[in-house]
């Protein structure tokens, strides 16, 4: 006589004789912005279109990834600058993760919600305070770095579809 649950045996027959359909369906633009390498591969290809750019020395393809880090780069030309996709940008120094700018630059600007700091509050679970500075800091990046946001404006559009702009 077996001392395993019967359950547990059922259970793993049904999990491995059946195909997995969740590969079939596509992900929706919430499911797919929820994840943060996603955003962060977003985010980096809008900042940096040609791969990317030291921020000490300037240079070009001499980036490596740092593999205990994710997000993190350091530069193999000087050898002296760690950078992430957000160093030298308006959303520098925030401890938000990159999905949530992302999200953030997805509902205000290819959504057209106007959102107000109070429901900025309630969506991303912060601090009134804190999505304050966000709704600014996505303002001033815009201002500031319009290249970037527009790169990122239609990367987000392309991933929505004609669905997202409504």
């Amino acid at each position: 006589m077996s001392h395993e649950p019967q359950y547990a045996v059922r259970a793993y027959h049904s999990r491995h004789s059946e195909p997995d359909t969740r590969v079939a369906r596509p992900r929706s633009i919430a499911e797919t912005l929820d994840s943060e390498e996603i955003c962060r591969e977003i985010l980096e290809k809008a900042r940096w279109p040609g791969g990317p750019v030291c921020m000490n020395c300037g240079a070009h393809g001499a980036a490596s990834r740092l593999t205990t880090r994710p997000g993190l780069w350091t530069c193999k030309a000087c050898r002296r600058c760690q950078y992430s996709v957000t160093s030298g940008t308006q959303l520098h120094r925030s401890r938000l993760p990159v999905s949530a700018w992302v999200k953030l630059f997805y509902a205000t600007e290819i959504r057209k919600q106007n959102l107000t700091a109070s429901q900025v509050s309630r969506r991303f679970n912060v601090a009134y305070l804190t999505a304050k500075s966000m709704l600014q800091r996505v303002e001033a990046l815009k201002r500031d770095m319009p290249e970037m946001a527009q790169r990122l404006e239609d990367q987000l559009r392309a991933l929505a579809g004609p669905a997202g702009q409504s």
